[in-house]
C-alpha cells in the first residue's frame, strides 16, 4: 500500500478499505503532528486535533473530493483546526479575565487560606473517586511531576494511555468544580491544561 498514490488510496478508502486509511494515516500523521504542534505547543491538543481530522476524513470519505494528493485537504483541515483552537482558547481566556474582574478581592488572608483548603479537599475527594489507573497516572503526573514517557515506562502502558488518562482526569476535575470555585482555581486549571 505504501507505493500507491494518494488518489488510489483514497479511492480504496471510499470503498471502506481500512488498510488504505491506515496507509494514509501512516503517511501523513507525523508531518501533520509537526505542523500542528509548532502552532499549538501542546502535545495533547495536537493529538486531539489530529484525531478529529482523521475521524472527519473517515466519516466524510464519500463526499470529499481528492485529486492527486490528499495533503492539501489534510493541511487545510489542520489549519482550520488550529484556528478553531486559538479562537476557543481566546474565548476561554477572555471569560476567565471577566470572572476575575467581577470577583471580589479577598480582604482576609485567613479567608483565602480556608477557601484554598476547601478546594484542596474537594479536589482530593474527586481524585480519590477516579478509577485506580487514572488516579495513579494523574498523581504521578501532577504531584510527582513525572513525564508521560516516565509514567508509561513505570506502569508498563502506552504513552497514549497516559495522555488519555491525564486529559480525562483533568476534564473530570474541571467538570466537578462549581463556578464559585472556578475563580479561585484558575491558576490550578491553567496548570492542568
Amino acid at each position: 500500500m505504501k507505493k500507491l498514490s494518494d488518489e488510489e488510496l483514497f479511492t480504496m478508502i471510499r470503498l471502506d478499505n481500512e488498510r488504505a486509511f491506515t496507509a494514509v494515516f501512516d503517511r501523513y500523521n507525523q508531518p501533520l503532528f509537526r505542523h500542528v504542534y509548532q502552532r499549538t505547543g501542546s502535545e495533547t491538543e495536537t493529538e486531539e486535533i489530529l484525531q478529529n481530522i482523521f475521524i472527519s476524513l473517515w466519516k466524510n470519505r464519500q463526499t470529499i473530493v481528492i485529486k492527486d494528493s490528499i495533503r492539501p485537504y489534510l493541511m487545510g483541515a489542520a489549519k482550520r483546526s488550529v484556528f478553531a483552537y486559538y479562537s476557543r482558547t481566546a474565548v476561554e481566556i477572555e471569560h476567565s479575565q471577566l470572572l476575575l474582574a467581577r470577583a471580589e478581592p479577598f480582604e482576609y488572608p485567613a479567608e483565602e487560606f480556608m477557601i484554598a483548603r476547601e478546594l484542596e479537599t474537594i479536589l482530593d475527594h474527586e481524585v480519590e473517586k477516579m478509577p485506580s489507573t487514572m488516579r495513579q497516572i494523574f498523581l504521578l503526573s501532577r504531584k510527582e511531576h513525572l513525564s508521560v514517557r516516565e509514567i508509561a515506562s513505570m506502569l508498563s502502558v502506552s504513552e497514549q494511555t497516559v495522555k488519555n488518562n491525564i486529559t480525562l482526569a483533568s476534564k473530570i476535575l474541571r467538570g466537578k468544580l462549581s463556578a464559585r470555585h472556578m475563580i479561585q482555581l484558575i491558576p490550578f486549571l491553567l496548570f492542568l491544561s
